[in-house]
Parts: structure tokens; C-alpha cells; sequence
């Protein structure tokens, strides 16, 4: 039995990247690459794209990740950012570990094509902020959004 048959199919997984999603628009560094984004068309886009990954039929037709990323100046920093939430979101909806971490390193795989920036201005004015919002709310926040939940902010 594959992935994408073990958890339901395309819905199962369309659900928690639409998630993924939700809780991205939340976050202060990432929100603005999704201004304007219709959020089905994208999260369906993403579910097109990981599904043939794991057993899933190939309905994807967009761009490689690099065309569809790279106006988007993406830094290592906001991809482990998001990457952190994508995993965080596979597991509160029961996806096991041992999927998950598949499933992980398929994002991981696509790394390089999606990575076009060392770092940006947000990156460096973000990063203290986020210190002083975890130490101060993480508890709080850890309860309201996934990305505050899974950040390791150093």
C-alpha cells in the first residue's frame, strides 16, 4: 500500500497542505510570497506535485519548482521555515513518522531549485524578533500556529 493510499487519497492530503497554507499566512517572514495567491489553486497545485511522490497519480502540470520559485527570492532560512511547518502539519494529522520523514525528503530533494537567496532584509530584522516573541509567547502561540509549534529559532 502506498502513501497516498494508506491516508485516503488526494482530499488527505490536500487538506493538510491547504493547512500548511493557513498557517503560513500567519507567519511574518513568509505571508508576503502568498499575497494575492488564490489558496485553493496553489495548495492544489502543491497536492498535484507531492502525490506522484507517493503513490499518487501524476496530474501535475506546472512548472519545475525552479521556473515556478524563482522570482520569489526564497532564502535557506524561509525554506527550513516552511519546511519545519510542512512536517509539523503531516504529523498533528497522523501522518507516521516514518511517512512523514519520506515525505520530507522529497521537499528536501527540491531544496536547491526552490533556495535563490543567501538571505534577505526579512531574514535579518525577523530573526531577533522571533527569539523575543518565542521567549516571551511561545506558549501561547504554540497552541495557534504550526510554525511558531515547530520553529527552532537559534
Amino acid at each position: 500500500m502506498t502513501i497516498y493510499e494508506k491516508y485516503g487519497g488526494y482530499d488527505f492530503f490536500h487538506q493538510c497542505i491547504y493547512g500548511l497554507y493557513l498557517d503560513m499566512f500567519d507567519h511574518p517572514e513568509i505571508a508576503y510570497h502568498f499575497i494575492s495567491v488564490d489558496l485553493e489553486w496553489l495548495s492544489r497545485q502543491q497536492t498535484d506535485y507531492l502525490i506522484r511522490a507517493i503513490g499518487g497519480p501524476d496530474i501535475y502540470h506546472g512548472g519545475t519548482m525552479k521556473e515556478v520559485h524563482a522570482h520569489m527570492g526564497i532564502t535557506k532560512f524561509q525554506f527550513m521555515e516552511i519546511a519545519k511547518a510542512f512536517r509539523q502539519v503531516f504529523l498533528d494529522k497522523g501522518v507516521s513518522q516514518a511517512d512523514t520523514d519520506f515525505i520530507m525528503s522529497f521537499v528536501a530533494s527540491h531544496a536547491t531549485q526552490i533556495i535563490t537567496r543567501k538571505t534577505s532584509l526579512i531574514d535579518q530584522i525577523m530573526r531577533p524578533i522571533y527569539r523575543i516573541i518565542r521567549k516571551l509567547f511561545g506558549w501561547w502561540l504554540s497552541k495557534k500556529n504550526s510554525w511558531i509549534r515547530s520553529s527552532k529559532i537559534k
